[in-house]
């Protein structure tokens, strides 16, 4: 069943929903959706709607809310926080981040990150990366838009999260596998739990030594040297297993 995105108006059961302006060449000349049919409509905040669709023109598509559905999204509150990467590598670290349940994505700059600077650039970098999202969200059948936020150094993301637990895989790390890490079983809810990932050449020793001191945890993803954009799909789909819904059993939260 396809979904769809309204972010910009209030949803409730029975009313009728247009299409945003931008889904309807998709919808229409691409899917040839037609009256009758099922589609789910979502409003980016986790809540989703089976519809049906009532009316089909090239200039509105009009969707009849039927029944709310239950929420896929994670009890864990997740920020991944990937450094920088070269183009394709980055886009698919947000693509997978979103499809294993990420709130948010916090993109950082960090020593041995390749940035491509200029104002210019960084807000077309941050649109892709947002359209990135919610195509994925939608292929994925979430209800929720994950935030991808500005670049931010590493001093800046840990002001943000100092009363937070971060989670740093380090490939010196030999003591603390994740697999195996305890955080606090059920993790508080609501509570962020930030994810970094290191860029191609990982962490530099001193960039290491601050998050520790920030009272980062480093952790090893296993005796393989992975890189960054497999770091990130690994860890993310390890904490999720053991804090978050992929091995939620079914019928429990």
């Amino acid at each position: 069943m396809h979904l769809f995105f309204r972010e910009d108006c209030p949803l409730k059961v029975g009313m009728a929903v247009a299409l945003a302006v931008d889904d309807l060449k998709h919808a229409g000349r691409v899917l040839r959706l037609t009256p009758g049919e099922e589609v789910r409509i979502a409003d980016g905040l986790g809540l989703a709607f089976r519809g049906r669709v009532v009316k089909v023109e090239p200039r509105e598509i009009l969707v009849n809310l039927q029944a709310t559905l239950p929420s896929t999204e994670s009890p864990l509150n997740l920020v991944l926080c990937p450094s920088l990467l070269k183009g394709e590598k980055m886009d698919l670290v947000i693509r997978q981040a979103t499809e294993l349940g990420v709130t948010r994505i916090a993109p950082l700059i960090t020593s041995r990150s390749i940035p491509q600077s200029g104002k210019g650039s960084d807000d077309q970098r941050l649109k892709r990366w947002r359209a990135i999202v919610r195509v994925s969200a939608a292929q994925c059948q979430r209800a929720f838009l994950p935030a991808v936020d500005p670049v931010c150094t590493l001093t800046e993301l840990l002001e943000e999260a100092k009363h937070s637990k971060i989670i740093v895989p380090w490939e010196e790390d030999q003591s603390t596998p994740l697999a195996t890490f305890k955080l606090q079983e059920p993790y508080p809810e609501g509570e962020a739990l930030f994810l970094l990932i290191g860029p191609e050449g990982g962490f530099a020793p001193q960039e290491i030594e601050v998050l520790k001191q920030n009272g980062a945890v480093p952790v090893n993803l296993g005796p393989r040297i992975l890189r960054s954009d497999t770091a990130a799909a690994a860890a993310l789909t390890l904490v999720q297993a053991v804090f978050g819904d992929l091995a939620r059993k079914e019928g429990k939260p």
